[in-house]
């Protein structure tokens, strides 16, 4: 059966294919007619403090860097505001759900000292949110760090420009429209996974492994073709036309999620076969 409880993996390191031979999660991009090198950084969107580090290499590239691209660029203040009307509950969704079936899934999320009637407050979007939170058990959840608030903290103080290569709408249909019930009941009955999976992944992540990340996710168990394609390769393929633009006349730190580096549709593959040298950096 596929499934998408780990649609938080997908939003937060996905790869699929291997570049073992380089590892890394910054990748220079020269060549081409550039007249200065940009950079493509993979992010993990949220870690526990203790695992959370900008390694001397990533402020390197950073620092040399114009501008700084995000995903979405959440200081601005009229994301943050769709955030918050993203995060409103949806009254239908519920109702897709038999009695028995609401009964089932909320002994499972009282055992994680959660509730069904979470979806009573905020959508199923926030709600799977707050499962792929749970997962990293961090010992308080409130202070976990992300790289995209934290980099985007450091650009202001720097005077940086900040770009994005989507809006939050984009991103929170595209999420409402894969999160169908029977995905979220799903999501509910593999919550006890959670935390084993989220810890490798996260290992994967500090040490740079690609190729171990790709062993983790590359099961199709976890992914439909369907979802692959809107979750990974459309956005992939949107973004190589949009980033030749973005580094034209001026360096740019690309910050997206570790997923989108890797593969044939993967980025470094997509702007090499637009005649970008794109370079793991050690």
């Amino acid at each position: 059966m596929k499934k998408i409880s780990t649609l938080l993996v997908l939003l937060l390191f996905v790869a699929f294919c291997s570049f073992a031979q380089d590892s890394s999660m910054l990748w220079k991009i020269s060549g081409n007619g550039l007249k200065q090198d940009s950079y493509l950084f993979g992010t993990i969107h949220m870690l526990c403090p203790d695992d959370f580090v900008i390694k001397q290499k990533n402020l390197d590239a950073f620092n040399s860097s114009k501008k700084i691209i995000f995903e979405v660029d959440l200081s601005k203040p009229e994301n943050a505001k769709s955030l918050q009307a993203f995060a409103v509950s949806d009254p239908n969704f519920i109702k897709a759900f038999s009695a028995d079936e609401i009964k089932r899934m909320d002994s499972v999320l009282r055992a994680q000292q959660l509730s069904i009637t979470l979806l009573d407050y905020a959508s199923p979007v926030a709600v799977i949110s707050l499962f792929s939170m749970k997962g990293f058990d961090c010992p308080d959840p409130t202070k976990m760090k992300s790289y995209e608030v934290e980099l985007a903290a450091l650009a202001n103080s720097q005077g940086k420009t900040i770009g994005e290569l989507e809006t939050p709408d984009f991103q929170f249909n595209l999420l409402k429209d894969l999160i169908t019930p029977k995905l979220f009941m799903e999501s509910v009955f593999q919550l006890d996974k959670y935390p084993a999976l989220t810890a490798k992944m996260v290992e994967a992540y500090k040490t740079e492994n690609l190729e171990e990340l790709t062993k983790l996710l590359e099961d199709s168990a976890w992914m439909t073709v369907e979802q692959k394609d809107k979750l990974l390769i459309d956005r992939n393929l949107n973004w190589s036309n949009l980033i030749p633009e973005i580094i034209k006349d001026q360096s740019s730190f690309i910050a997206i999620g570790a997923g989108h580096l890797a593969g044939n549709k993967g980025l470094i593959s997509l702007l090499r076969d637009k005649g970008f040298t794109v370079e793991a950096v050690k």
